[in-house]
């Protein structure tokens, strides 16, 4: 394999993992501002609360996995 080709394959993993880490982080912010928004409301459920924790936790576990300078 060329070191071009290597280069396109591990610059093609990095794009696939900040896409994920993109992704994840995306709806975990829209979680968390759904929770927020039910805090405020007369009746809150719970259930938000505990999604938007649930989407923190994983995108803090992606964003761990994937940062640059990991080895692994």
């Amino acid at each position: 394999m060329s070191p071009t080709k290597k280069h396109h394959d591990s610059q093609r993993q990095q794009l696939v993992r900040d896409s994920v880490v993109g992704f994840v982080g995306f709806f975990a912010f829209l979680s968390v501002v759904q929770a927020v928004i039910n805090v405020l409301r007369p009746e809150p459920l719970v259930w938000p609360a505990l999604l938007a924790l649930v989407m923190v936790i994983l995108f803090v576990v992606v964003y761990r996995i994937t940062r640059p300078g990991r080895r692994g």
